[in-house]
């Protein structure tokens, strides 16, 4: 299957998801703030928990997730990471520890990492936020012009059949 038909079907299938508006907005604004994350082993795990606490679709929350991740973590991590260093160590660079003790190490690890998570928050709020108004817009606009289809072709099956014509029994 090619990669357009394949984009097709899931975007077909995002609209014809039956639940309320607002739930699957807020499925997607989570998938995508949880997708821009730094917490990779944690995206799924993270979607089955929140999901149904939140009472929110975890299908679109899983579909933020697969927008999010393939082609844009380098990007997106190396954003995370420059915000967070910033933030946390004013600008201060980042250097390699003198003496590689296990100590040092975990230091290290420790404001590097915590640089990438606070960074990561911060980047994945505003996509979050214009992905709810965003989803919640085009599953509105859809479902209208749907019915607005649906109204205007006649429903042949609720009209009275035609008599038959030919000999009456």
């Amino acid at each position: 299957m090619s990669i357009k038909r394949t984009l097709r079907y899931h975007w077909l299938k995002f609209l014809r998801l039956q639940d309320d508006p607002r739930k699957l907005a807020w499925g997607m604004a989570l998938g995508i703030f949880i997708g821009i994350t730094p917490t990779i082993p944690f995206h799924f795990v993270s979607i089955l928990f929140l999901a149904p606490l939140l009472r929110i679709s975890p299908v679109t929350a899983f579909l933020g997730i697969q927008i999010m991740n393939p082609l844009t973590i380098p990007i997106l991590y190396l954003a995370a990471f420059k915000v967070g260093h910033f933030l946390l160590h004013q600008g201060a660079p980042l250097r390699l520890p003198e003496t590689y003790c296990f100590a040092d190490c975990m230091d290290l690890i420790w404001r590097g990492g915590l640089a990438l998570q606070l960074g990561g928050v911060i980047i994945a709020i505003p996509p979050a936020i214009a992905s709810y108004f965003l989803t919640r817009w085009i599953i509105k606009r859809y479902r209208r012009l749907k019915a607005r289809k649906a109204a205007s072709v006649p429903n042949l099956l609720s009209q009275n059949p035609p008599a038959a014509s030919g000999p009456k029994a």
